[in-house]
């Protein structure tokens, strides 16, 4: 494993030491001294952790709350070879080594993302709210049999909590750091054995914690509202059908597109040239634009900057306006020796969101960036119920979307009415088909199963250039097809096989080897830049791993741990290119095909419940990723010349991981429990971009989360207070090079809160 040199042993026992609460060791009132089940979906049906050979992160809905994770952003806190990254709307997720990087509408996501079974298509879609959860999975390594393309580094899972034969409620209120307020709950009606009905609710609040030039210019600012409603039809024990419709919107200034600072540039000191190779000059740096004073080689090349990293500099309102629905339908039914299911999805998206693109208080650039699309999904399963040594699976998945619009500008000042300001835009519509099937068998019964699956999919993209002839974004009617376009397939046959042996009913190895890939796409600036290259390639993935669970102590302790090694061919990776338009000089995003890469690594994951009421859990990973070929890299924008990156980290790769908690029930018996509760997140230094640069590196770090809450004897009523980060340490998770410099975005400094939550 080259570099990964701490033992799985040292690993374990220092994790132990600062060990933590577990998702899965969350009690209620009544005092527990064993772990719960843990049940999960990563084989595309119910199981038990410990029997699914994946490696599989669980979270309940409890686990949650209790640690303020109220969207996928703070779920790096308690899972181990996952990172997460954020620039304006769009989520930057990454695991193992694989992260989405390209959020045009011309390309996919890296990380697969899907709620109640049903495909999020764009980067920004993976922000969604968790609202009347059940349970998140975070499933490590390429997904590509079950759930198919662009599930290239794995999975998100979320599976909504579903409608009941019980009549219950609840309703939570949290108030908090920069003004939070928020609201939400759930009620679940029994109309009937065989109707039930579910409607769950948030609305949220939260000043902006990262400090624009006045109040009026903060950012990172919260303005959410959501609402699903299910409703569950079951008549008779064999057929079961769940309809959920949600409704989600985001407001407020949002974050910047593409970062909301720069942190500065590289330059020859000598020549005052821009160069990779230079010194890091906290420099806005621009062509024409300074404050008069030579700054490098007697030549005023830009502007000062903010040392501050929770400052946006720019004179620009920020805007963020995004709308979604989703209308889904899961139908199963129970055949004598086989299960039939069908699952539907309808999502309707759109957003808009702007930056102020040279992040200064004078008038310049400024951009912004607007999508509307719609996607369906139809997946139908036949699968085997019989309880032989032969199991199986096999389907069938359908998969359209259509971007209606999208729309990039730049001018000196954006909204969503601005006339003229919209510049041509490339419309991709794609159609993807696969069939799939896997087989699992016992060659003995409960000791040893082997299982092997194949997937085929063929992703069709018609991408079209249209010409902006609107004096406002919202008049579609005005744009007109200028007749260039290109029509691309991507075949592509992905596969697993896996064993696993079972020493006994707890203790069980396994070793998988497994394929996936993301689909390739389409680089709109090459309608109006020859240089850019039209499409990319898909990029592929072949993963081996070597795994063992383990449930000791008679279920006092759960210990699994995996080694992996994933080899990655054409990575996708993205690059800047200048291109100079009526406003100014900006920058153009495309996408090429790297050659090779590679990322290796040991997870280990333990929860216990040593003695009564004590809940512990910590995960450690130790990882190890390098581009292994990618030659001919274009430098950045304002930057010459190519470079040879073969060597250099995969971005958002720490090189050691520990997340860790503990937590203690302190019984009051009729007066409830009072449960303290402290987190730990340790992360190794990693970089943000291709290049490596002092100026794109995050330094290894420490984060802790401490907890204290209250639950009445009945369960009914709780109170909790808590604080996150408490150290108050920011952290950069998003960088890319743009044409005034390293674009960056910083993670959210410390937050305190209080919670109120009923039951009924």
């Amino acid at each position: 494993m080259g570099k990964l040199t701490l033992s799985v042993r040292t690993l374990v026992v220092t994790a132990a030491v600062s060990a933590a609460t577990a998702a899965t060791a969350q009690q209620a009132a009544t005092s527990v001294s064993t772990l719960e089940e843990v049940v999960v979906t990563a084989q595309r049906k119910q199981e038990n952790l410990q029997n699914v050979p994946v490696s599989v992160t669980a979270l309940s809905a409890e686990t949650l709350s209790k640690n303020d994770i109220r969207d996928l952003a703070r779920v790096e806190m308690l899972t181990p070879g996952f990172s997460f990254g954020k620039s304006g709307s769009d989520a930057r997720p990454a695991i193992r080594g694989v992260r989405t990087e390209n959020v045009a509408v011309s390309g996919d996501p890296s990380i697969g993302y899907f709620v109640d079974n049903v495909y999020r298509s764009r980067a920004s879609q993976a922000n969604e709210p968790f609202v009347d959860v059940e349970r998140v999975e975070v499933q490590r390594g390429p997904q590509g049999t079950l759930y198919g393309r662009n599930t290239f580094g794995g999975n998100i899972a979320i599976t909504t909590a579903a409608p009941e034969k019980e009549f219950k409620g609840g309703i939570s209120a949290t108030f908090g750091a920069f003004n939070r307020r928020a609201l939400n709950g759930f009620v679940n009606i029994p109309a009937s054995d065989a109707l039930q009905i579910r409607i769950a609710g948030l609305s949220e609040k939260m000043d902006g914690y990262v400090k624009g030039i006045d109040k009026a210019h903060d950012i990172f600012n919260r303005d959410t509202s959501y609402v699903r409603a299910s409703v569950r039809l079951s008549p008779s024990d064999n057929f079961e059908a769940i309809l959920r419709y949600s409704n989600w919107t985001e407001g407020g200034a949002g974050g910047a597109s593409f970062g909301y600072r720069v942190g500065g540039a590289f330059v020859n000191t000598t020549t005052g040239a821009f160069d990779l190779k230079g010194s890091p000059i906290l420099l806005n740096i621009g062509t024409t634009e300074g404050d008069g004073i030579p700054d490098v080689a007697g030549k005023d090349i830009g502007r000062p900057i903010s040392s501050n990293p929770l400052f946006y500099p720019g004179n620009e309102l920020l805007q963020q306006d995004l709308k979604q629905s989703v209308t889904a339908l899961d139908m199963k039914y129970d055949f004598e020796q086989v299960s039939a299911r069908a699952i539907l999805g309808r999502i309707n998206y759109y957003v808009f969101r702007s930056s102020d693109n040279d992040f200064t208080a004078v008038q310049r650039n400024s951009d912004a960036q607007e999508d509307k699309l719609s996607s369906d999904s139809f997946e139908l399963q036949l699968s085997s119920r019989s309880n032989g040594p032969l199991g199986w699976i096999v389907g069938a998945y359908k998969f359209k979307e259509d971007i209606k619009f999208s729309f990039f500008s730049s001018c000196p000042a954006i909204a969503k009415t601005t006339p003229n300001c919209a510049s041509p835009a490339a419309w991709p519509v794609t159609n993807s088909k696969a069939a799939f099937g896997q087989l699992a068998y016992w060659f003995a019964p409960d000791k040893f199963r082997m299982t092997a699956g194949v997937r085929s999919t063929t992703d069709e993209k018609n991408i079209s250039r249209y010409s902006a002839t609107t004096d406002s974004f919202q008049r579609i009617s005005s744009i007109t097809p200028t007749g260039q376009s290109f029509l691309r397939k991507f075949d592509q046959t992905t596969w697993r096989i896996n064993a696993e042996y079972y020493i006994d009913d707890k203790k069980m190895i396994y070793g998988s080897v497994s394929t996936g890939f993301r689909s390739g796409g389409f680089n709109s600036g090459s309608f109006t830049n020859p240089l850019i290259p039209a499409f990319f390639t898909p990029e592929t993935v072949t993963a081996y791993e070597i795994g063992s669970k383990n449930t000791l102590a008679d279920g006092k302790l759960r210990l699994n741990a995996a080694v992996y090694k994933n080899k990655f061919k054409d990575l996708q990776v993205q690059n800047q290119f200048l291109v100079t338009t009526v406003s100014g000089v900006t920058t153009t995003s495309a996408i090429l095909n790297a050659a090779r890469g590679h990322s290796q690594g040991l997870e280990v994951e333990l929860q216990a419940v040593p003695v009564e009421n004590l809940n512990l859990s910590v995960s450690g990973v130790l990882m190890d990723t390098n581009f292994d070929d990618y030659r001919n890299a274009p430098a950045p924008s304002r930057y010459t010349g190519v470079y040879d990156l073969t060597g250099n980290e995969i971005p958002y790769s720490p090189r050691e991981k520990l997340t860790a908690s503990i937590g203690y029930d302190v019984q009051l018996g009729s007066s409830g429990r009072v449960t303290p509760q402290l987190s730990l997140m340790y992360s190794g230094s990693y970089q943000l971009t291709d290049f490596n640069t002092v100026l794109d590196k995050q330094d290894s770090f420490s984060k802790i989360d401490l907890r204290i809450g209250w639950r009445s004897a009945n369960d009914k009523y709780s109170a909790e207070a808590f604080v996150n980060n408490v150290a108050d340490k920011v952290t950069l998770n998003r960088a890319t090079f743009g044409s005034r410099g390293l674009n960056q975005s910083y993670d959210a400094p410390r937050m305190w809160g209080v919670r109120v939550s009923a039951n009924f």
